[in-house]
């Protein structure tokens, strides 16, 4: 019998090759198609110094149906001549690692090691270290998307080819950005549990193919013209707020959890240590560690802040430098936005669609349009990856780029090629 022959279990058992492992279904209805597969380990036998793997297949009727049938698969020999046992036993494993992946079945997973028990551990120990606002979006895409899918699946089995399919269902309902959100998020769960000692897989970003990294629309951002008219039509103490926003490029949390101590006159700096969460206004760290930093403090916004403590500003329990009219906790984000901010961009003529992040949107714009080193602008923005920087940021055409471009679109037109030597 030659490698790969298939032998079905009756027919061996007639010509004594092979005793039955349990008794033979004589009569009875024909079974129809199963919709899960239960996980098989199949068996290995060595009869008359041949290796087999005994196991169920599938079968395809012709009415479209699919029963199970009992199957052999011959090895090879055993001996001098032939393989070892290791080496057949191997190729069992092997044998039946394809015929439950044709079969759709997986391992069962050990008590503890299916994604809800990893998840469990991830949000007990990891998530109480993650800002708010994180723990808040990962939750959210946990609940809408990834528990519906692989609850109760088994680690090991969330392969590549099971997550690379998950990806590929999702860019039919959501952005190409949400879907690396979604994948990250379980990543960080898959980290956890290996590092707990569980089986999980090794797979991450550079394992997937998630399409075009193209994006089409432009962030929003103020010019300078329209964030110097934002700030002079403003009140206090958003006077102060908008132009610290765009003096500094600080993300509205960080702006909002201000105190008082954190501006340093001498210096000339702004400390950014913490922010406030958007939900609960709770003062927790900021977003990465590399937001963490002090940034230069301008000396036009030096002015407006003297100004500002020396007239509005009222101490307060916690030192906020913009507390609620209560001065017990930070003013809530939507608030400003919403009471203060878009107000004045319909009064002004401004797309209000904008938000405080525009002020930073802008200020960006400006240092690019300035042509700053892309360091600076990476420093000034505090990404921990210059890629975000250029990612975010890369909508905008410096004008050193176009001034390059006019001086070398002045010969277009000309009888004289560019570059050809125009002799007198």
């Amino acid at each position: 019998m030659s490698l790969g022959t298939s032998l079905s279990l009756p027919s061996a058992i007639s010509e004594g090759i092979l005793a039955p492992a349990t008794p033979l279904r004589v009569a009875g209805p024909k079974r129809g198609p199963v919709a899960k597969r239960r996980f098989q380990k199949g068996r290995f036998e060595i009869v008359n110094g041949s290796a087999y793997s005994l196991f169920y297949e599938d079968v395809r009727q012709p009415d479209g149906s699919s029963v199970s049938r009992r199957a052999r698969y011959f090895l090879g020999k055993i001996g001098p001549d032939g393989i070892s046992e290791r080496a057949a036993r191997r190729e069992h494993d092997r044998t039946m690692q394809d015929v439950n992946r044709k079969r759709g079945s997986v391992a069962p997973a050990p008590r503890g090691e299916t994604f809800a028990d990893a998840l469990k551990l991830w949000q007990n120990a990891v998530a109480p270290q993650l800002s708010p606002s994180t723990v808040r979006q990962r939750e959210s895409y946990l609940r809408a998307h990834v528990l519906p899918r692989f609850k109760s699946s088994a680690l090991h089995a969330m392969g590549v080819e099971q997550l690379q399919q998950f990806a590929t269902d999702l860019r039919e309902k959501v952005s190409r950005k949400t879907v690396q959100n979604i994948l990250g998020t379980v990543f960080a769960v898959f980290c956890y549990a290996r590092r707990c000692g569980l089986r999980a897989p090794d797979v991450g970003f550079k394992d997937m193919e998630l399409g075009s990294a193209f994006h089409d629309a432009t962030v929003p951002f103020f010019t300078r013209d329209e964030a110097t008219r934002i700030i002079e039509a403003a009140k206090e103490p958003y006077k102060t707020l908008f132009a610290v926003a765009w003096g500094t490029g600080m993300r509205a949390g960080e702006i909002l959890a201000l105190t008082r101590s954190d501006l340093d006159f001498e210096r000339k700096t702004i400390r950014v240590n913490k922010s406030s969460d958007d939900k609960t206004r709770e003062i927790r760290q900021p977003k990465t560690k590399n937001s963490v930093a002090l940034l230069p403090l301008p000396s036009a916004l030096e002015a407006r802040l003297r100004d500002y403590l020396k007239r509005d500003w009222k101490p307060n329990p916690k030192d906020l430098l913009f507390p609620n009219r209560a001065g017990t906790r930070p003013r809530k984000r939507e608030s400003v936005v919403q009471y203060a901010l878009k107000p004045l961009l319909r009064e002004l003529g401004i797309d209000d669609r904008a938000g405080l992040h525009a002020f930073r949107h802008g200020l960006a714009t400006e240092l690019i349009e300035a042509s700053v080193p892309i360091t600076v602008l990476q420093a000034q923005m505090r990404h921990a990856d210059v890629k975000t920087t250029l990612r975010v940021y890369g909508h905008v055409i410096p004008q050193s780029q176009r001034d390059a471009m006019e001086r070398v679109s002045m010969s277009i037109g000309t009888r004289v090629p560019i570059g050809t030597e125009v002799k007198s």
